[in-house]
C-alpha cells in the first residue's frame, strides 16, 4: 500500500490528463491538460523499439491497466535512470481556484525548488532518464505524470491517483503512455531560474502541441 494512499480520495470521475495534452486548456504560458482520450492509439509495444508497421506512422503509445510508480514495469520505455532522484517522486503543492478542472492555472504553487530546477535542466539538456511528478491539491493527489527523456522525444505518462479504490478498473484509470517531441531547449532555460510556479508549468507543458503523438520506433540512447 502505497504511503500517500490515504490521500487518494479525490476526482474519480476527472478526464484523463497528461503533460501537454492541449484539448480543452490553455494558459498565457501555452500550459494545457487534456480532457479525453486520444482519437488513434496503438496496441503495447515492446521496450526493444519493434513497432507494428501499420501503427508506426499514427502513434507509438500504449494504455494499459496498472500503477505509475517506481518499480512498476512500463510498457514503451528505454529503462532510463531517475533523473534528479529522491525518496519519493517530486510533489507540487498547488492552490487555487478550478484546479480540479485545470491544473494549469494555480495561483501558488509549493515544491522542492532545487529538484524542480534539476529537472528544468534534464529537459533543457537532455539528459536521458525520467522521473515522476505529482501534482497535489489540498490533501489530494489528482494524478501521478512522468516523463522519460529520449534526445529530442520524450515519453509522456499519466496514471489518475484516485483510481486505487476502483474495482474493476476502468480504462480512464489506465496508465497512458505516449511518445511526444520534447519543446526547443530555450523553453527549459527560461524557467529554470524561476519560481515554483514557473516549474510547474514548464514541467507540466513540456512537449510541443504538433504532433499530438510523435511516431516510432522508440530509439533509445546508446
Amino acid at each position: 500500500m502505497r504511503a500517500w494512499l490515504p490521500l487518494l480520495l479525490t476526482l474519480a470521475c476527472a478526464p484523463k490528463q497528461e503533460p501537454g495534452d492541449t484539448d480543452s486548456q490553455s494558459t498565457s504560458t501555452s500550459t494545457s491538460t487534456s480532457t479525453s482520450e486520444p482519437a488513434t492509439t496503438t496496441t503495447s509495444t515492446p521496450t526493444t523499439g519493434a513497432v507494428d508497421m501499420m501503427t508506426e506512422a499514427a502513434c507509438l503509445e500504449d494504455i494499459h491497466p496498472g500503477d505509475l510508480w517506481p518499480g512498476v514495469d512500463l510498457a514503451l520505455t528505454c529503462g532510463g535512470l531517475e533523473l534528479c532522484p529522491g525518496d519519493d517522486p517530486i510533489v507540487f503543492q498547488l492552490d487555487g481556484p478550478e484546479l480540479a478542472d485545470d491544473l494549469s492555472s494555480p495561483t501558488s504553487v509549493e515544491t522542492d525548488l532545487e529538484r524542480a530546477r534539476c529537472l528544468a535542466t534534464a529537459l533543457r539538456d537532455r539528459t536521458p532518464g525520467q522521473f515522476l511528478f505529482m501534482p497535489v491539491i489540498g490533501s489530494e493527489i489528482p494524478y501521478v505524470f512522468g516523463l522519460e527523456i529520449v534526445g529530442e522525444l520524450v515519453v509522456a505518462r499519466s496514471d489518475r491517483g484516485s483510481c486505487e479504490a476502483i474495482e474493476p478498473e476502468p480504462k480512464s484509470c489506465h496508465v497512458h503512455e505516449r511518445l511526444r517531441v520534447l519543446r526547443p531547449p530555450e523553453y527549459f532555460a527560461d524557467c529554470i531560474d524561476g519560481d515554483a510556479l514557473a516549474l510547474w508549468r514548464c514541467l507540466l507543458d513540456p512537449v510541443e502541441p504538433e504532433p499530438a503523438c510523435a511516431a516510432g520506433p522508440l530509439a533509445c540512447p546508446p
